[in-house]
């Protein structure tokens, strides 16, 4: 991946050509169009002790300097830099997608095309996951209108099993609950338990 160094010079400070042969002693290359710098590290570890060493190099030189992974501060972000900026919004890692795409254009593309399609099949599934709670509410309700209806004659919980589509679980919870709620009672017929609305 690449690291960027941002240059802030100072009149009171040294000259950008004394600040430019210390960033070039240590490795880093000019950025075109802009005051920074750019140089390849593995990791933000890498970065990191670059930053140290470069530091030291730096003190008394009277500059200011902002360091970034990915572009430079102030750098144009058009052109396939910023296009690959945008796969963030896709949950991709456009910096362990740039520095892909600059060792090897097919590993890029078969890794976007990866991650793409992890994307895509997350939102399948939050539809999919959204279109069955939105169906159990539907059929929820219809079960429950069904009860109330057949609760209106009265029937035993056998013969409301049957006539109602719910699991035996369900339906008994479900008259349970009604019985407390006094929406519907209980009545002993025979040996049989009638179910009635009130």
């Amino acid at each position: 991946m690449k690291a960027y160094i941002r240059v802030i010079y100072s009149s009171d400070g040294s000259s950008p050509g004394q600040i430019d042969s210390v960033f070039l002693g240590k490795g880093f290359r000019k950025v075109p169009g802009v005051p920074g710098y750019e140089i390849d590290v593995l990791n933000e570890a890498e970065m990191v002790q670059l930053l140290e060493e470069l530091h030291v190099s730096l003190k008394g030189l009277e500059v200011r300097y902002i360091p970034t992974l990915g572009t430079v501060e102030g750098q144009p972000t058009s052109g396939y830099r910023q296009r690959v900026a945008k796969l963030r919004d896709l949950n991709m890692e456009p910096m362990e997608l740039s520095g892909l795409l600059e060792e090897d254009a097919g590993k890029f593309k078969a890794a976007v095309h990866e991650k793409l399609d992890a994307y895509l099949d997350s939102i399948i599934a939050e539809r999919q996951e959204e279109v069955a709670v939105a169906e159990a509410k539907v059929m929820a309700e219809r079960a429950r209108v069904m009860l109330m209806e057949q609760l209106r004659e009265g029937r035993t919980f056998h013969e409301l099993l049957k006539a109602v589509p719910m699991e035996e679980d369900e339906l008994s919870q479900r008259l349970l609950e009604l019985v407390e709620k006094g929406a519907i009672r209980a009545e002993q017929k025979g040996r049989s338990v009638v179910y009635v609305a009130v």
